[in-house]
């Protein structure tokens, strides 16, 4: 079994985002085991930043990390393991997630308390793969 399954949610956040042009970006995951969806309503986007104590806020450009077991009951989302956001031009992440790096204060106030800054936006992909490889690790001996 492996130990990383990829979910890429599409969310309209943008003028111009619409399910056609989102389509069109699903390609670049085309040789991929990827599963896509498109939330036109927002609700995920919601209920993510519920789930990591930033009620009001819609997630989105974001890289969230669950357990093995982790389930979305009626009760919500569960609080991801790990998490990854782009927020204007920093990428923060939740506490634990990774080392805080770099100037503190550039963390967006609605996300003050729930991430640190720990990088820089073009450092995103290598960012990603140290968390991805940390679970991978962490998790591939379970069922």
């Amino acid at each position: 079994m492996k130990s990383l399954t990829p979910i890429v949610v599409w969310i309209p956040m943008l003028d111009a985002d619409e399910l056609p042009l989102a389509d069109k970006a699903s390609a670049r995951f085309g040789d991929l085991d990827v599963s896509q969806f498109w939330d036109g309503a927002k609700k995920l986007g919601n209920e993510v930043g519920h789930s990591v104590g930033a009620d009001g806020w819609t997630a989105w450009d974001v890289y969230l990390v669950y357990a093995p077991g982790a389930e979305w009951t009626a009760a919500g989302l569960p609080a991801p393991a790990a998490a990854l956001a782009q927020a204007g031009g920093v990428v923060v992440g939740t506490p634990g997630t990774l080392p805080p790096a770099g100037d503190q204060s550039r963390v967006p106030r609605r996300m003050r308390g729930h991430a640190d800054a720990v990088g820089e936006q073009p450092d995103l992909e290598s960012l990603l793969s140290r968390v991805a490889e940390g679970f991978a690790k962490r998790y591939a001996a379970t069922p």
